[in-house]
């Protein structure tokens, strides 16, 4: 018996110390306090705290951006109100209720505070022009604007455009059926203006089809507007309601370029180099035309004079540019004076070069 004594208290030690240690992780793995949780989401429970570690998280629902408050409305309203004033010079509108559209999007309507006379309107019915406008970051930005009784249904929001610009839509209610439109492109300042001009708004010629508008191209291709408006019928041109479409504009096609003529034989060249100098008697001369961005060029002799453009003649017209142009001219043997013109045609325009003939 003394002998097993020793070993029922080493036993003794050894199970009390295993207790504690179960009792030191215990108490090292239970939470002492609760965490504080984020403003606006619940606090997390004991039990989902002591989850697996392995087991996917539930997926949660994205939470949806607050929507605009009362202060971030004014700042869109008066966004609007600067972006009409600049851009239509519509004064004193008077701004009807913020409505959101979307987490980060939103309209508001406008109409005119004064008729004819300075006379006041009434604020009910529908609203002149109608600005919708995305909340970005640096602040609210105008995405387009429509009016009360235009409605575009081509060209699309930024799209490519390009000169002659196809319009699809109706304006049946503007001033005797004249839609008046405008193509801006963006610019520090005044935006620059592209092209100008009215359409059948009416679409009298084909239902849905408001004709071709044509602009200048312009050099860069950043963005602009195409705006339709109704003008006013007092003779004071203003904008009674509008609708603006945002655009690209395509990639400015080069123009052809005639960088080169030579001839063959080779022509002896009178007063600096204008007057080409045919030799004696009826014979042949080559014409060869070195240009870029050209599909053809044609060759055009007129003779000397005024008023002789009905008697110009065609000589010839070189339709393939893979090998260069070029025009084989079997000319008489009676003397002439003449210019011939050497126009080089492509998708970017025309390019006129001229020379006198002597013979």
């Amino acid at each position: 018996m003394r002998r097993i004594r020793p070993l029922l208290v080493a036993g003794t030690l050894v199970l009390a110390v295993g207790i504690g240690t179960t009792v030191a992780l215990t108490t090292r793995q239970a939470p002492t306090a609760t965490a504080a949780s984020p403003a606006g989401q619940p606090a997390a429970s004991p039990a989902a705290a002591a989850s697996d570690p392995t087991t996917s998280p539930t997926p949660t629902t994205p939470k949806t951006p607050d929507p605009p408050d009362r202060g971030d409305e004014a700042k869109a309203v008066a966004t609007a109100r600067v972006f009409l004033d600049r851009e239509l010079a519509m004064t004193n509108m008077v701004a009807g209720p913020f409505r959101s559209t979307g987490a980060r999007t939103g309209q508001i309507g406008f109409r005119h505070k004064y008729g004819e006379g300075r006379r006041l309107l009434p604020q009910t019915g529908p609203s002149a022009v109608v600005v919708r406008l995305q909340r970005l970051p640096a602040g609210w930005w105008v995405l387009g604007v429509g009016g009360r009784s235009i409605q575009i249904t081509s060209p699309a929001r930024l799209q490519r455009i390009s000169s002659p610009l196809t319009v699809r839509g109706a304006a049946p209610d503007v001033y005797e059926g004249t839609l008046y439109f405008k193509v801006t492109q963006d610019r520090p300042g005044r935006d620059q203006v592209l092209g100008q001009g009215f359409v059948d708004g009416r679409a009298s010629t084909k239902p849905g089809d408001l004709g071709r508008l044509r602009f200048r191209q312009p050099a860069s291709t950043g963005p602009g507007w195409v705006i339709f408006y109704d003008a006013s019928s007092d003779g004071s041109n203003a904008i009674i309601q509008a609708t603006m479409v945002r655009v690209q504009f395509a990639a400015a096609t080069p123009a052809p370029r005639i960088l080169e003529v030579t001839t063959s034989p080779r022509l002896r060249t009178l007063e600096g180099g204008f007057w080409l100098e045919l030799p004696p008697g009826p014979g042949t001369v080559v014409f060869s035309v070195k240009a870029t961005n050209a599909q053809r060029v044609r060759f055009t002799l007129t003779p000397t004079g005024t008023e002789t453009g009905p008697y110009a003649q065609l000589l010839g017209e070189d339709r393939n540019p893979e090998d260069g142009f070029r025009l084989v001219w079997r000319y008489p043997r009676d003397g002439l004076s003449a210019h011939l013109d050497i126009q080089a045609i492509g998708p970017g325009g025309t390019t006129d070069k001229q020379f006198g003939i002597a013979h």
